[in-house]
């Protein structure tokens, strides 16, 4: 009852239509508590989640994080942060793509940790 409820931004559970072949971005941020995770170095292999089905020109990153939050830290590596995700992509083919996104929020003195879990969907449509 007390655990962090995850919020989304944006609500519901659609996201803007694609066009095929036309550039696409998209934020999506998670609020409600801290992603655990956080703010992290960059990791090659992971994604924040994934895109159905997963040859269609969309991908998932979570949001660099702006240069002037991490001036001050050494070494310089961008960091990324983990409650915010882009989805972009240029989109290779019309249908629709399912987006699903999975985490967990860090506890508090009076909450324990809890666990997310969103669905989006997005339109792409041929020119």
């Amino acid at each position: 009852m007390l655990s962090p409820k995850a919020e989304y931004i944006p609500e519901g559970d659609e996201l803007k239509a694609a066009v095929v072949g036309v550039p696409y971005l998209l934020k999506i941020n998670i609020l409600g508590g801290r992603v655990i995770g956080g703010w992290y170095e960059s990791e090659p292999d992971y994604k924040p989640g994934l895109v159905t089905p997963n040859d269609a020109g969309i991908f998932l990153r979570n949001c660099r994080l702006p240069e002037s939050k991490t001036e001050s830290f050494l070494p310089k590596t961008p960091l990324y942060n983990g409650n915010c995700i882009e989805v972009y992509g240029t989109p290779t083919k019309a249908g629709e793509l399912k987006i699903k996104i999975d985490g967990g929020m860090y506890g508090s003195m009076i909450a324990p940790a809890s666990e997310f879990s969103k669905e989006y969907k997005i339109n792409v449509i041929q020119p």
